[in-house]
């Protein structure tokens, strides 16, 4: 009897207790989920080569890279990708100065054209000089020589550098920063530790239950051991 109820009891207890729920292992795939780095600091430039002194031009801030090999020191990465106007160039960034994301950024790299003109004088009208021409160029990012900023970019298949357009203007990539104002939110509206433990009011109610009664069932278990003591021979 008594190992009875103490068995009841156990196993009340334990559909009350509350349960932890188990977070499934996930496994991604590189290939099919590949590691994006986003800019979020000045003066970080992409290199040809694990060397500082070979840096190509600056990456444009709130803008992406992709991560082909992670070092300790530097990381090899990718700007840009292949089309009819850009083309994907490969470098090294110092993993220091790259901020790892887990998602896909929307708009990772910064796509813009401009057009720079050259004209050269033309000394003697008489003949048809050809005395300016203009040429389309893609961007890529800024190459600062002293006081002077330059632009690297691709003009049909060749990469090169021209002075900076005085209208040039650099539109921010607000993706990382909304996410990161977005999971600030869902951290503010989900409840504290202390409430996600606590039990619902019924669970309460059964266990205070229990509580008092504990006492009864103790009784009955010292009543059921308690001997009968003998009878008296008459």
């Amino acid at each position: 009897m008594k190992q009875f109820i103490i068995s009841v009891l156990l196993t009340i207890f334990t559909l009350y207790l509350p349960q932890t729920p188990r977070t499934p292992n996930l496994t991604v795939s590189a290939e099919s989920s590949p590691t994006y780095a986003c800019i979020l600091t000045e003066n970080v430039y992409l290199y040809a080569s694990s060397n500082e002194r070979s840096g190509l031009f600056l990456l444009p801030k709130t803008y992406y890279v992709k991560a082909l090999s992670i070092g300790t020191e530097y990381t090899k990465v990718q700007y840009q990708t292949d089309s009819d106007a850009l083309r994907a160039i490969t470098g090294y960034c110092k993993t220091s100065q790259l901020t790892f994301v887990d998602y896909i950024p929307k708009s990772p790299y910064f796509s813009t054209f401009f057009n720079v003109t050259y004209k050269i004088a033309d000394t003697d009208k008489s003949y048809p000089f050809l005395t300016e021409i203009t040429i389309e160029c893609a961007y890529y990012g800024e190459y600062p020589i002293g006081s002077e900023t330059y632009c690297y970019v691709l003009r049909e298949d060749g990469f090169g550098y021209v002075p900076k357009p005085d209208d040039l203007v650099i539109v921010e990539n607000t993706e990382y920063s909304d996410r990161q104002t977005q999971m600030n939110d869902k951290t503010e509206n989900q409840p504290s530790v202390e409430d996600s433990q606590s039990l619902p009011p019924s669970q309460i109610a059964t266990i205070l239950v229990l509580c008092l009664l504990a006492p009864i069932l103790a009784s009955l278990i010292l009543r059921t051991n308690k001997r009968t003591p003998p009878l008296e021979d008459d």
